[in-house]
Formats: structure tokens, sequence, C-alpha cells
């Protein structure tokens, strides 16, 4: 299972000659040995990792539901600094101590923001960046591959869903995995916001294996990391013990955050529920909820009880996103949202990377995912055999200094070999300040 699955065709050879990290053994993925087991590779990357600073202009984009989405355009990366080969920073790590440099990156803040927006170049290519469930543009993950692919001569916009990245919240309505989330990420694309479009624009994202078969969405090509295609596979996966503890709790908790940041858009001053309107995007009557709203007035009541104690993904689910997007039970809601089943419908190059020793997404959900993109010619699937859950660091023993440095080779490399561009040896946009 683990490799490249896909049928030879024309933008396969494209990418196999070009991208040595998806063609080869020797430049495959390698995981340090320390972080063999995926729950500790998993954790570590998520509580540990410390990647480069970045500058972003926040541009507020309107939704037509009152809603207001934070897109953040790359204005600088922090030059990289060389580090000691010697220090050994994944072993002092694990046990236990002092790592040599810690402090003074811990001290320092990684996320910046400035007011001039920078200007966008018809010439270059922009990458369009959203993370996963409850992330933002401050995430390590993507601060990395931000700073990766400026240095390679991209253009990079970050998508804030709903409510996250610390973006306003002026509207009733919050993340979806997909009803709304496709056209929030079409509304958050240059030409929407008010800036001319690069010619080439290409996406990063969990929802990728939705947007790359929408046929409007002006998407050259796309990456999609980790992403869990069979939800509810993944959703029950996180109902085992340890993973409910660890996993489900820590991504509840998360959510529940997020849902306290938005609360008083579903509850009035004295805390009783507020009628508010289903996604716009069911405005027939046959589509609403029979359960949870009113066919009448098109509009539902959120479960502020359940929300505001959610300790899992799925009761807040309950408590919110199935009513909001129309669904008659969490379980209708996470069958609809799988996106193992749209991978036929990709017209669009993309490639899904994860790795198997995944606890969240695991390798086994997979096997339906990977039988479908093969089936289609605009689709590469590769597995790695460890990597954890957006993890992947690697095996050169910077970790945890450092993103995923073969991660965003493989997957800068596959945009370009699909859009047939050269990338650049440095970070030469003229939006991209290089500050120490």
């Amino acid at each position: 299972m683990v490799g490249v699955h896909a049928e030879s065709n024309e933008l396969v050879q494209k990418v196999l000659s070009s991208v040595p990290e998806l063609a080869s053994w020797p430049a495959w993925y390698r995981h340090p040995r320390a972080l063999s087991n995926g729950h500790v590779h998993t954790i570590l990357a998520a509580k540990a990792r410390r990647t480069r600073a970045v500058k972003y202009h926040r541009l507020l984009v309107p939704t037509p539901d009152g809603g207001t989405l934070a897109v953040d355009l790359l204005c600088g990366i922090r030059r990289a600094r060389a580090r000691d080969p010697q220090v050994g920073a994944l072993g002092s790590l694990l046990s236990g101590g002092a790592v040599a440099g810690a402090a003074e990156d811990t001290s320092r803040t990684d996320t910046l923001f400035v007011d001039a927006p920078p200007p966008l170049e018809q010439n270059r290519p922009l990458l369009l960046l959203a993370s996963g469930l409850g992330g933002g543009s401050q995430d390590t993950y993507v601060r990395s591959m931000a700073a990766t692919a400026a240095e390679r001569g991209w253009q990079v916009a970050v998508v804030n869903m709903r409510a996250c990245g610390g973006s306003p919240v002026t509207s009733p309505r919050l993340f979806s995995a997909y009803r709304g989330a496709n056209d929030d990420v079409r509304l958050a694309a240059p030409d929407r916001t008010g800036a001319s479009p690069p010619q080439e624009q290409s996406l990063v994202s969990h929802q990728a294996t939705t947007h790359a078969g929408d046929a409007s969405h002006a998407i050259g090509a796309a990456c999609s990391l980790a992403t869990p295609l069979d939800m509810p596979a993944n959703s029950a996966n996180l109902q085992r013990p340890f993973h409910k503890a660890v996993y489900d709790r820590n991504l509840g908790r998360s959510l529940q955050a997020l849902w306290g940041a938005a609360r008083d858009q579903f509850v009035d001053a004295s805390g009783a529920p507020l009628r508010v309107p289903y996604w716009d995007g069911l405005s027939r009557p046959d589509k609403l909820d029979p359960t949870g709203g009113d066919k009448a007035d098109g509009a539902f009541l959120a479960d502020d009880a359940l929300a505001s104690s959610a300790l899992s993904i799925r009761e807040l689910d309950e408590a919110l996103t199935r009513r909001q997007y129309g669904y008659e039970s969490v379980d209708d809601y996470y069958a609809a949202a799988s996106s193992d089943q749209r991978l036929p419908l990709i017209d669009a190059p993309l490639l899904l990377l994860n790795a198997f020793d995944d606890p969240i997404v695991p390798g086994l959900s997979l096997l339906s995912a990977i039988e479908r993109s093969r089936a289609n010619p605009s689709c590469l699937f590769a597995v790695t055999s460890h990597g954890g859950h957006l993890g992947w660091a690697d095996r050169d023993d910077s970790f945890p200094w450092g993103g995923s440095g073969w991660v965003e080779r493989a997957s800068l490399g596959f945009l370009e070999a699909a859009l047939g561009i050269a990338p650049a040896s440095e970070c030469e946009t003229v939006a991209c300040e290089v500050f120490d």
C-alpha cells in the first residue's frame, strides 16, 4: 500500500520525470527513527515543532450571509538559520533535556501582521493554503509550507475558514467539511477579493478533493494532505478509547473554543437560543432538516448546552453543524461530506498524500479512496509508511526545528510539474520580504 498509486498517463509521466520525491525509493520519505510510532510523531509535531516566522497582510472578505472570511497574504518570511548538526535536538527533546536554542525560538512572535497589502504579480503562480479542522494561518505546518513555497517563487494566500485563525465571527455560521466550504474558498480567491488574480492558482487543503472537482473554480492543480477521505470510518476510529481520550477530546476542545467565540450569534443576551437561518444553499423546503428546524421559516436552533460542553467532534457536529447544513443526523453529514466519493469527478491535477500510521486518518481507511483515485487520470495518491497526522518530520535530526521538507518538496514539485512551471531558486517575489 505504501508508494504512489496511479495509472500510467501523461500527468503521471510529467510528475515522475521531474519530482524525485515521488519517483524513486532513494528520494522517498524517511522518518526520524525516534518517531517510528504514529502517535508520538503526531503529538510531538503538534506540540513541539518550531517553524519559521512569517508576515501576513490580512484581508477581511465579506460573505453574502453577512459573515467574514480572513485571507492572509504572505508578505515576508524569516531568513533560514543554519543549525548545528551536533546538537541532536530530537534526542534531547525525547529524553526531557534542554534543547539548545529553544528559548530563543519560543520567545519570538512567529505570526506577524502588517498593514500594507502585497502586490500580486500576474506572471507568478499563487498558492492558496487552507488548514484543517479549526486550524489557521498561524499553524506551524501552514507557515512552513508558505515559507518554502515563497522560496520557490510562489505567491501565497492562506484562507482561514469560518471563525478560524482569529477571524471575526459576524454571522451565525461556522466551519463545514462540505456544504458551504467550497463557496467560501471561491470567495477568498483573489479575483473575488478585489485583487488581480495571477494566471495560475493552486490549492493545498484538506478540502482540495472538493474544490478540484468544481469546474467554476480557477484551480489549476491541487494537493490534499492527511485528509479524512472516509469520514464515517474516521469517526469510528476516533471512538476507540485511546483515540477518544487524546485526539477526539483535544479536537473537541478546539471546536468548543470556536463555539465560544461565535456563541452570541446563536443565543440572545439571556442565553435563550435564537432561530438562525440554515445555510443559504438549502433554500428548498425539501432539503431542510425536519428534526432540528422549521420548514416554514427556514431556521433552526443550535443546541447551546451540548455545544458549550462538547468534548468531541461528534458532539459539536450534533449541536450545530448537521443542523446548520440540513442533515438529519451526524452520520448523514459524515456520509455526505466524505470526499472519497467525489474522486471520480476531479478534473484538475490532484495529489493526495497520507501516512499509513496516521492515528487520526489510519491507512486502512484509505483503501476505497485509493481505488477510486486510480480510475481517475487526474489523480495521484501517495502513501508513506510513517509520518503521523501532518507530522512528516525528516530524518536529518533537525526536529523540532523546520517543517516537513519532503512533503513540501513533493507537494510543490507536483504542482509545478502539473502546471508546467519551473521553481525559483530563492524568494524573489516582489511581495516577499526576507527578514531576520
